[in-house]
């Protein structure tokens, strides 16, 4: 996107040098054809943009919403920037509520496991998940950690795809935001959740 700024802000300003060299050096017929081949340039500008843009949202598309990390990492550089919170900012700075907001997420994964009778006991990952600022998750992404329980990672991935589809939204923010953690099943949520809610 810094990219594509750059380049509009480079033709914007080779138009403008343009317009004010025939302004000073030509008839007001001139003038006026000149301008009008200019509007014309910023058009085809415009036009070539708008496709870079619809390019990468289709680039977008191509790519999962849920894998490993380390998978696809020119994919993930160019879409973290876009969460520029954290789940820490989005609790009012502060830990205890983003610790007991990210207990939510966790009990809520659990909940959903059993509800389509997948088995998440023994797992630990480090997990990373995109919210974008409706609340709605946007990307998960994980890995195992070392003493985690052995299971097929294409089926944890599925899981996941379909948590995402299923997610009630509990917490939304300014702008898009993101976790960076770790989770380990049973999680224990309830312990830390308060009891009131």
């Amino acid at each position: 996107m810094a990219a594509l700024r750059e380049i509009l802000k480079y033709f914007w300003n080779s138009i403008c040098r343009y317009i004010n060299f025939y302004n000073l050096a030509s008839s007001n017929h001139t003038k006026m054809r000149n301008i009008s081949k200019s509007v014309l340039t910023l058009l085809i500008v415009f036009v070539a943009s708008a496709g870079l843009v619809n390019a990468q949202s289709e680039t977008q598309k191509k790519f999962p919403k849920v894998f490993l990390i380390g998978e696809y990492e020119e994919f993930y550089n160019s879409f973290v920037e876009q969460y520029p919170e954290s789940l820490l900012k989005i609790s009012n700075d502060s830990m205890e509520l983003a610790y007991v907001n990210w207990m939510y997420l966790l009990k809520d994964m659990e909940e959903h496991s059993k509800k389509i009778n997948f088995d998440l006991n023994g797992l630990k990952i480090w997990i990373n998940v995109f919210w974008n600022k409706d609340g709605g998750i946007d990307y998960i992404t994980y890995y195992p950690r070392p003493n985690s329980r052995n299971m097929d990672f294409d089926k944890l991935t599925a899981f996941f795809i379909d948590f995402i589809k299923k997610y009630n939204v509990r917490y939304k923010g300014d702008s898009n935001f993101v976790h960076y953690g770790s989770a380990r099943f049973p999680s224990f949520a309830d312990m830390y959740i308060p009891q009131s809610e």
